[in-house]
């Protein structure tokens, strides 16, 4: 009887270690013990030996399993003293998210390792697939190969693959091999003595896909990044630019985000240019002709943004750095991961900060600290301002009268509810000390007190409004430097005589009123009957609200003319008030719908159960805006050249997302005098899951030459942008801007893109009046 149950029934093994190893005996119709948590099940169709035998063999349908663990293969020999298992034929196994096939193999159940001959393996972390003439797997669940072929591909000819002689999967995921190759659809591309690709979600130092690129400015242009893990909350990313007509260039950016309140982002290029314009008729057609050279070769580019906290996180610190050699730099190197386009939106995306233009001649550096208590806020200020007209021998530093910001303290005292009458009031103080290397420098006091009175009925609430605005200066250094221009709030440019400036200790006292009125009005209307929590409604939606809210808001302001202003310092606008008389009055609609939809939610006895869930939208919003100037109406000066024109251009905003495949946001102006539109700020988006997006923008901006006003450019640009999703993998993009006004086109890109399911490809082509650039990139994912 033992003899028959040995050889014809299925038999278990029992215990982690060899010395618990057991054997099972299972009686057909005999209740079966439910194996515990650390114990290995072993089942086959037939299985020879007996208690005396060194080693136990099975045949057919052999299965070991742990947990979730289990080897299988058509033989099995089982050494009962070692817990050592020779397997072959068809071997299958699932170790943890792991599969593994191969022909051969020996694996130790006491400690989990053991190799395979001509075994195929795929570890779902780091989504890799090796197949090789030996693999083995060591403690930890970590591979080493011989003679393999590692891709993230699967089908027998995978899109790419890399060959090797040795490799190896260490715990952290990434893939090192030795000796290899790399292979497009099994043609050998490249030979490389060592490789490491990178595997977990966890990020991994090593070389990051090369950007490459020709233009007619720049040349062939390979850039190399080299990513460096410095620990959990630092990085770093090395870059080796190459540019064929421009010479080499390094590049460094690093990252750090210490806590939730703290992060930072450093960025630095340097090279030695190829190309020097030491004349105007050097440099680039499309360059403005500003009468500025460049001469230099050494060329650079820092810039950072930071935000932290100084001593306690109360403290809030932020950091804006933007320094660069000359004018034509940023406008040079615009692509690329280096480039300027990819900086800024870096900084947007991480901070929501923007650095200024491209062709900007100023760059501001600003460092900022603040706190905030329950009723007082306390800000810090020091900003440099490099003016890049007076670099490269375009100008000398003592002949530089930028203004410098070096410190700027600022206290306020927030808006709120002052000896129970119902007024509120709201106190702003400032000092800054303004420098100067050409041209007055000196201090500057000012604060602005303001007293509100909310008055709020059942049908409008008013806010009448006094402020006063007290300044005070006094000048360090005095200097005649002639005229400064500025552009005041109106757009017109204005002129400050520093002749008349006068030296030493000066003050200006001014006040303002105003009062504000507004309400809202609303009904709700019914759109459709109410849904009915039914399962069998179960993904039905419909509007079935729709409120529409009218806001009319009328606001005046009362700022008296101010005289004898041409003798105080001029630093920045707040140094020439201009005087206010202004009624502004506007009407805005909004539509907000709400949508019921019947969805399903677990029940008793696992019956299902429906639900009515609603959610709310404002999908159309119009708004109307005018002024009306009280001192345009009584100006009696230069009505020969202007006219009176009291009125305001009227604004007319719309905004519509009904739902989330369509974006429409338009602002135009219209005058009344001339009965046409003078600037338009129009984009539309449609898009698709699955089909694409289209995008259509207009700017205009007509040129007027007004008291009021004075436009010097009229702007006439429409943008298009257009992308096709072909199929699940190809997409085609496009993008197109065009200017009226000058009858060119500013840019024409073309990109073609292929996602594949373990690797990426585009190739793009964009021309624009000052380059012409073909990018290819490539990309293995997955890893």
């Amino acid at each position: 009887m033992l003899v028959i149950l040995v050889l014809c029934l299925p038999w278990t093994l029992v215990g982690k270690s060899a010395e618990v190893n057991t054997v099972r005996k299972y009686v057909p119709d005999a209740p079966v013990k439910t194996p515990e948590m650390n114990e290995w099940v072993f089942s086959a169709d037939r299985v020879v030996g007996d208690h005396t035998s060194e080693y136990i063999e099975a045949f057919g349908n052999c299965s070991l399993s742990l947990g979730e663990d289990q080897l299988r293969a058509d033989f099995a020999r089982y050494y009962q003293s070692t817990g050592w298992v020779f397997l072959k034929g068809n071997i299958r196994a699932n170790w943890g998210s792991d599969f593994i096939q191969a022909d051969e193999g020996e694996f130790d159940l006491n400690t989990m390792t053991g190799w395979l001959k001509n075994g195929k393996l795929f570890m779902a972390k780091p989504h890799v697939y090796v197949e090789a003439e030996r693999v083995g797997k060591t403690q930890g669940d970590t591979y080493t190969f011989k003679n393999a072929k590692v891709t993230s591909c699967s089908g027998e000819k995978p899109a790419w693959s890399v060959t090797t002689e040795e490799g190896d999967v260490t715990l952290d995921g990434r893939v090192h091999l030795y000796r290899s190759a790399f292979r497009i659809k099994d043609i050998p591309v490249f030979y490389w003595p060592y490789m490491a690709l990178p595997g977990k979600k966890k990020r991994q130092s090593g070389f990051l896909m090369p950007y490459v690129s020709s233009s007619k400015k720049l040349g062939l242009q390979v850039n190399q990044p080299y990513y460096w893990v410095i620990n959990d909350e630092m990085d770093a990313t090395f870059y080796q630019n190459y540019m064929s007509k421009r010479g080499y260039m390094q590049g460094v950016e690093f990252r750090h985000a210490e806590d939730a309140s703290t992060k930072g982002l450093w960025k630095a290029d340097f090279m030695q240019d190829a190309v020097r314009a030491t004349k105007e008729s050097d440099e680039w057609d499309d360059y403005d002709s500003d009468g500025l050279t460049r001469s230099n070769r050494d060329r650079w580019w820092i810039r950072s943004k930071y935000d932290g906290w100084l001593g306690s996180p109360k403290w809030q610190v932020k950091l804006d750095l933007d320094v660069v050699s000359d004018q034509n730099y940023l406008r040079d190197f615009q692509d690329g991961p280096t480039g300027f386009d990819r900086t800024r939106d870096d900084f947007l995306d991480a901070f929501g900060r923007d650095i200024e233009n491209k062709d900007s001649l100023e760059r501001l550096n600003t460092a900022y600290i603040s706190r905030s208590w329950n009723r007082f806020g306390l800000v810090g200020l020091a900003q440099y301002d490099q003016n890049l007209a007076y670099r490269n021998k375009n100008g000398t530093s003592s002949e530089d009268p930028t203004v410098q910001t070096l410190p700027q303290i600022s206290g306020f005292a927030f808006q709120q509810s002052l000896l129970g009458l119902g007024l509120e009031g709201s106190f702003d103080t400032e000092y800054s000390y303004f420098h100067r290397e050409y041209g007055n420098a000196g201090h500057r006091f000012r604060a602005v007190p303001e007293l509100k009175m909310p008055i709020k009925t059942s049908m409008v609430t008013l806010i009448p409004s006094l402020s006063a605005d007290h300044t005070s200066y006094n000048l360090t250094s005095h200097e005649k430097t002639g005229d400064i221009s500025y552009i005041d709030t109106g757009g017109r440019t204005q002129v400050v005589d520093t002749n008349k400036i006068k030296d030493g200790y000066q003050s200006r006292t001014t006040w303002a009123g105003g009062l504000t009125a507004f309400s809202e009005m609303s009904k709700v209307f019914n759109t459709g009957d109410d849904l009915s929590a039914e399962p069998g409604l179960a993904g039905t939606s419909r509007w079935t609200r729709l409120k529409h809210s009218v806001v009319p808001r009328v606001q005046y302001r009362y700022t008296p003319r101010i005289t004898g202003q041409s003798s105080l310092p001029y630093f920045d606008s707040k140094d020439r008030l201009e005087g206010d008389n202004r009624i502004t009055y506007s009407l805005t609609n909004v539509l907000d719908r709400r949508r019921d939809r019947v969805s399903l939610a677990p029940g008793e006895d696992e019956a299902p159960s429906a639900r009515v869930v609603s959610d709310y939208l404002d999908f159309l919003m119009f708004r109307v805006e005018q002024s009306y100037d009280v001192f345009e109406a009584e100006r009696k000066d230069d009505l020969s050249t202007y006219k009176r024109r009291p009125f305001s251009d009227v604004m007319a905003e719309l905004k519509i997302k009904p739902e989330n495949w369509i974006d429409l946001l338009t602002r135009n102006w219209f005058s009344p005098y001339l009965g046409d539109m003078t600037q338009s700020e129009t984009s539309v988006r449609l898009h698709k899951d699955g089909l694409g997006s289209f995008t259509v923008g207009y700017d205009f901006q007509e040129r007027i030459d007004e008291y009021l006003r004075a436009r010097t450019d009229r702007m006439s640009i429409v943008r298009l942008g257009a992308e096709w999703e072909m199929t699940d993998s190809l997409t085609l993009a496009a993008k197109y801007r065009h200017d009226f006004e000058s009858e060119r086109d500013l840019e024409r890109t073309l990109k073609l893109s292929w996602a594949a399911e373990c690797y990426s490809l585009y190739f793009s082509f964009t021309q624009k009046p000052s380059d012409n650039r073909y990018e290819v990139g490539f990309d293995l994912l997955s890893f």
